[in-house]
């Protein structure tokens, strides 16, 4: 006799989240091919029930680790949850959450100061411009990375960036 398919899917879920954290719609899609629609989401809505499934938990605590630990900035973070199958409102509130205890260049600010120790500041208008382009990259808005540099960079430099000199 097999053993209940429920009891299977709950098993597998269990497994997959030991490794790590996952939204409800990656678990979700992780589980597609071990189960019936109905019985999946049955195991997900009991894995909520004893709290073991959180998106709202899970977009804010990858959020903050992506900002504080990877160096990501607000634009490729929300990117980042919206990959991972978190709903636009649970990603967007879990990014003003972030914002309100980060602050709007807390994560830019943090980054530099990482990577300045192993590269410094660009003191040329190509590096700086190379260094506004990769933060861009990295999801900084534009004004939050102006604002930043304009603060670490020294005048001279800066100044002929601004310029084009």
């Amino acid at each position: 006799m097999g053993a209940d398919p429920a009891k299977k899917l709950m098993q597998k879920a269990g497994a997959l989240m030991a490794r790590r954290s996952y939204s409800r719609g990656e678990l979700r899609a992780r589980l597609a091919g071990h189960g019936e629609a109905q019985q999946i989401e049955s195991v997900l809505d009991r894995l909520e029930q004893l709290n073991l499934l959180n998106d709202t938990e899970y977009a804010y605590n990858s959020a903050v680790r992506w900002m504080r630990q990877e160096g990501w900035g607000p634009g490729k973070v929300r990117s980042l949850l919206l990959h991972r199958q978190v709903s636009s409102l649970i990603a967007e509130s879990a990014m003003d959450r972030v914002r309100l205890e980060i602050g709007e260049t807390g994560a830019l600010e943090s980054y530099l100061d990482r990577r300045s120790r192993t590269r410094p500041l660009p003191g040329d208008r190509r590096g700086i411009h190379k260094l506004i382009m990769s933060l861009q990259r990295r999801g900084f808005p534009s004004e939050t990375i102006w604002e930043v540099l304009r603060q670490r960079i020294p005048a001279a430099p800066w100044e002929n960036f601004e310029t084009g000199e």
